[in-house]
């Protein structure tokens, strides 16, 4: 009887285990066959293509850039000095305000000169002394009464005194300062009665009807210069406001540390607006005309490369797509000006291609897009 019972319960242990079994693959079947379909429902909606995005573009247009060469210069006077005394003295007169505006050769500063008018008026005596004995002197040789090396010694003698009247007129004019060109003058630096040392300064005298501005450009441009070339600045002091001058010389030697060339222009001061020493932002108009392609500037954008845009390119037709519409195409561009809204491209984009003009972010390349219009004009409403 024990061997009996023994037998009969294998073949219910195995039965149970091919049931399990059975079960698990048909739940594994299950599941894979909707994940199949799942895979089938997103594969579908992956073949259909998105909708195309709606971008506003521009039509680049050819045209002819004068190429323009930015620098920063320093304005300073056409004519500059600090007005000193050769001499030491004492300040006898002051002939001048300060800020005046004076002409060539007018008397600034008269010293104290009455020791340089005894000294000519001594010279001039001492003249007349040595002039009348030559003119005694010729008289007599006339009459064999003088040698002739005596005559030869008194001219010596008149000649001496002649020079020491023209050294007692120089002495004296040193010490009336004069305006040695016409100009506009500083703030005074002295006063009345004060003792000034040979080569104190007085005050300064600035001829500002004209100035020059001095600038450097990098030695690549050095090819670009021409006399009377134009430039164009602007100062801190007049924001917005524009001033003209011509380039008139450059160095024909190169700084040997930066390889800067140093150029000068001339300025039309005459409603003196401008003053020396001023810090000027210089526009040069360049003599090399570049051909470019004008395209406005908000359709520029930045990538990883530099500067592009979206360009707008028709592909190829194809039998399933025979009218296919426009895609996006980023192109790297070669910015030569940015002027009002408008950017001049020199390479990158050709006449006539459509730029889009707004949105950049959130497009990509190859994105299929269509055009639309700007924002549309106001209508008014009809009564």
């Amino acid at each position: 009887m024990p061997q009996t019972d023994t037998v009969t319960k294998k073949p219910s242990l195995v039965l149970r285990l091919f049931v399990a079994l059975l079960l698990i693959a048909a739940i594994a079947g299950g599941l894979g066959y909707k994940k199949f379909l799942q895979i089938q429902v997103m594969s579908a909606q992956g073949s259909i293509a998105p909708p195309p995005i709606s971008v506003t573009v521009a039509e680049s247009k050819s045209a002819e850039w004068n190429k323009q060469l930015k620098a920063i210069g320093t304005l300073i006077a056409f004519q500059g000095v600090n007005i000193s005394s050769e001499v030491s003295g004492i300040v006898k007169t002051i002939n001048f305000e300060s800020g005046q505006e004076v002409k060539t050769g007018k008397v600034l500063v008269q010293l104290d000169n009455q020791s340089e008018v005894a000294s000519l008026q001594s010279a001039k005596a001492q003249y007349e002394v040595d002039h009348s004995r030559y003119q005694r002197f010729v008289q007599l040789k006339d009459e064999n009464f003088v040698a002739g090396n005596v005559l030869d010694e008194q001219v010596s003698l008149v000649d001496i005194s002649r020079s020491k009247i023209s050294i007692a007129r120089a002495a004296l004019a040193k010490k009336s300062i004069k305006a040695p060109f016409p100009g506009k003058l500083g703030i005074r630096q002295i006063d009345q009665g004060e003792y000034i040392a040979p080569g104190a300064t007085i005050v300064t005298l600035q001829s500002v009807d004209r100035l020059l501005l001095d600038f450097t450009l990098p030695e690549s441009n050095f090819k670009d210069l021409a006399v009377g070339q134009a430039v164009n600045f602007q100062v801190r002091s007049y924001p917005g406001r524009s001033f003209a001058g011509k380039i008139i010389a450059w160095d024909p030697i190169l700084d040997e540390n930066t390889r800067n060339v140093s150029i000068r222009a001339e300025v039309d001061n005459k409603d003196r607006y401008l003053a020396p020493g001023m810090f000027a932002e210089i526009l040069v108009e360049g003599t090399q005309k570049i051909s470019v392609q004008t395209v406005p500037e908000t359709s520029i954008f930045y990538n990883i490369y530099g500067e592009a845009a979206y360009v707008l390119e028709i592909p190829e037709a194809t039998e399933t797509n025979p009218t296919p519409g426009y895609i996006l195409a980023a192109r790297q561009i070669d910015v030569a000006y940015r002027v009002d809204g408008v950017a001049g491209i020199r390479s990158g984009i050709k006449a006539g291609d459509l730029v889009v003009t707004a949105g950049q972010l959130k497009l990509y390349p190859s994105l299929h897009v269509v055009i639309v219009d700007d924002v549309p004009e106001y209508q008014q409403p009809t009564q």
